[in-house]
């Protein structure tokens, strides 16, 4: 309950009942009042619009056990719950649904950002002398917006990992590789549309 002074005596005041609604962009923790559920709710944090509605009916992330390899549905809303892997109850890495993304690879980060992911990854192989790597830059900057959580976006400039492009055989630039579960599952040519990322993926999620 709230209080205040109103001429001398103290209005108590009750406080209109809410529900916790976690950031599916961010991760924080905010309080909507329940008169708020319909109207356009954001983020304290970010400022991403929250949809309190919608609860259990969001879809769930599927994040890969880095244990035993098993793949697991997480609901929306549980994220933070501590969810265990269905098979092998070892604890799910949830935390990187909410890993900020593009992520920036190197020879030193890539058996745990790509190779380690518990979500598919899409990295994307370029070069800055590459005229058309930057032409097809923010197609894979707005994709890795939009799948954030469901897919692990990630890039890679090959004059700084040579061993890396030696190992995949990049011959040319831009090149899309795609792994899941630790393993590489195909590659095709970096110059898509947004919409051809987006059909070649479907198959990951």
């Amino acid at each position: 309950m709230n209080n205040a002074l109103s001429g001398g005596r103290t209005l108590y005041m009750e406080q209109p009942n809410s529900e916790i609604v976690q950031c599916s962009q961010c991760g924080a923790k905010n309080r909507v009042p329940l008169y708020r559920t319909n109207e356009k709710a954001k983020c304290g944090k970010c400022g991403s619009l929250l949809n309190p509605a919608a609860g259990e009916d969001e879809k769930p992330y599927l994040l890969r056990c880095t244990e035993c390899g098993a793949r697991n549905k997480v609901p929306a809303g549980k994220t933070d719950k501590g969810p265990v892997c269905g098979v092998c109850k070892k604890p799910l890495r949830t935390e990187e649904i909410f890993k900020p993304q593009p992520v920036m690879v190197t020879e030193a980060s890539f058996q745990k950002d790509v190779l380690g992911s518990p979500l598919p990854v899409l990295l994307f192989a370029w070069a800055p002398w590459c005229t058309t790597c930057r032409t097809f830059m923010p197609v894979i900057d707005g994709y890795a917006r939009e799948v954030r959580g469901r897919v692990r976006v990630a890039k890679m400039n090959v004059d700084q990992t040579p061993n890396l492009a030696s190992t995949y055989a990049i011959m040319s630039v831009p090149q899309i590789f795609v792994f899941d579960g630790g393993k590489l599952r195909e590659n095709f040519p970096g110059a898509m549309q947004k919409n051809e990322i987006e059909m070649r993926m479907s198959r990951y999620l």
